[in-house]
């Protein structure tokens, strides 16, 4: 750990006690990180209140919390939510309060124009394959071999596999997996001719029967957690409630191939923003108290073992690989083929490209081709809006 974080350390100890918001935005682990806080509230004698908040409100939210002053002294969000750094104003993360064992390509997913916006705290957050081992025996490794299982899923009277169809960052791996990116730097791309298959090869996975294109969270949740489904492609926040409802029947594989590409879902880092420029106020000390807490091996481990989510510290990493079951093994080989997401603002302005055109063709009202245009279009009117705001 650097000498930085650990004056920090120090010169915080006779600060005097604060009070600090911190704003969380999963469903899952939000007991863990209560108890963590509450340890550090205890330890620094501070007093820090979590507040739960949904994916989908947080952007909003926050962004209105900041216009009216009321915005929370530091936020738990994925890193792609760095984008809106300007509209948030994020407090500028010093180098030094980085731990040395946060490696430089997750800083990345925290950085715009070589600027750190947000502290790593956790890596991953890519989808896989989850299987029941009571349904199956062997785990697909193509799309063609669940196709050839499913008779069999039919006389049993469950699905074959269950996702969130109708959500992009589900899609967006399949669009990864034929060679497109939802941005490249600063530009969005997303009409490339592999938009196009991707498009065309998603609908067909619904129209064979082997998803249905209504399914919601729950075809990936509730019923691969109620053995109603034989497959499910979730993330990895989703691996300890699997494991505790399903224990030993739990099977973690990658995702199939399609044809013989390997799947590619997205990733990302889990990171602390500063809203309002908190990282300079007058919590300042306390805040970055808080942020060597949380990057300490002590809490990654916690982090970990409790919730299932995967730290950024590279040494528990390699001693994670080093010691993993056949689980384990899955989960970490499915995010070194994954692809981070980037923290630049136009991917936010993807996203809303990407839904808006892929909810047009999923109802059949223009064809692939259309689509992609359609949501270049859409992305790269959103971007200059955000540009035009920013000036």
């Amino acid at each position: 750990m650097r000498v930085g974080l650990l004056l920090l350390c120090l010169l915080g100890q006779g600060a005097s006690a604060v009070e600090i918001s911190f704003l969380y935005y999963r469903e899952q682990g939000s007991a863990t990180f209560r108890a963590l806080l509450e340890e550090f509230s205890r330890d620094h004698n501070h007093q820090v209140t979590l507040y739960q908040i949904t994916s989908e409100s947080l952007k909003p939210s926050l962004i209105k919390s900041v216009l009216q002053g009321t915005a929370a002294d530091v936020v738990f969000a994925p890193s792609d939510f760095v984008g809106i750094a300007e509209q948030g104003k994020f407090s500028e993360v010093p180098q030094a309060l980085i731990s040395q064992k946060t490696n430089a390509e997750i800083q990345l997913t925290a950085s715009i124009d070589n600027t750190l916006y947000g502290i790593p705290i956790l890596q991953g957050n890519h989808l896989m394959l989850f299987y029941n081992r009571q349904l199956v025996k062997e785990p697909i490794t193509t799309w063609q071999s669940l196709l050839e299982q499913k008779d069999q899923f039919d006389e049993a009277g469950v699905a074959a596999i269950g996702w969130n169809y109708s959500e992009m960052y589900w899609f967006a791996g399949f669009y990864n997996t034929f060679g497109g990116r939802m941005t490249r730097g600063k530009l969005v791309t997303l009409n490339d001719p592999p938009m196009n298959d991707a498009l065309n090869f998603y609908k067909s996975l619904a129209t064979r029967g082997l998803v249905s294109s209504e399914c919601t969270y729950d075809c990936g949740y509730k019923d691969f957690i109620e053995g109603k489904v034989a497959y499910a492609i979730n993330g990895e926040w989703a691996v300890a409630d699997f494991e505790k409802h399903l224990g030993d029947d739990l099977g973690i594989a990658l995702i199939p191939n399609i044809g013989k590409k390997a799947f590619r879902p997205l990733s990302s880092s889990l990171v602390l923003v500063f809203p309002d420029n908190s990282l300079d106020g007058p919590k300042a000390e306390a805040l970055k108290q808080l942020s060597v807490f949380l990057q300490s091996e002590k809490v990654q481990r916690v982090l970990y073992e409790k919730a299932r989510f995967l730290p950024v510290d590279s040494q528990l990493i390699s001693e994670i690989k080093a010691n993993s079951d056949e689980n384990e093994s899955a989960m970490l080989a499915q995010l070194e083929l994954a692809v981070p997401m980037s923290a630049e603002a136009a991917q936010g302005s993807a996203w809303i490209g990407l839904r808006k055109g892929f909810e047009l063709f999923n109802k059949g009202v223009i064809d692939a081709n259309k689509a992609g245009e359609y949501m270049q279009q859409y992305a790269e009117r959103d971007y200059g809006q955000h540009l035009k705001n920013e000036n």
